[in-house]
């Protein structure tokens, strides 16, 4: 954990936050469980969501190669 960097600003993680409902509530909104790629976040603040991290020195934006029309 300690080579990790937030992937979202502070201002934007709060944000979030206040806009998506924590997985503790998931049940009283809906039966489908989480896809795995949606923002999740925890009430209890001991719960961490590892995917609110990312490697250090990773770009946040990927290039994709481009091929060339056929």
């Amino acid at each position: 954990m300690a080579r990790l960097t937030l992937r979202y600003p502070a201002n934007e993680l709060a944000r979030m936050t206040e806009l998506f409902f924590p997985e503790e509530r998931r049940h009283e909104f809906t039966a489908e469980p989480w896809d795995g790629v949606s923002f999740r976040h925890y009430r209890d603040p001991k719960i961490v969501c590892l995917e609110h991290y990312r490697p250090e020195n990773t770009p946040i934006l990927r290039e994709i190669g481009r091929r060339p029309a056929a």
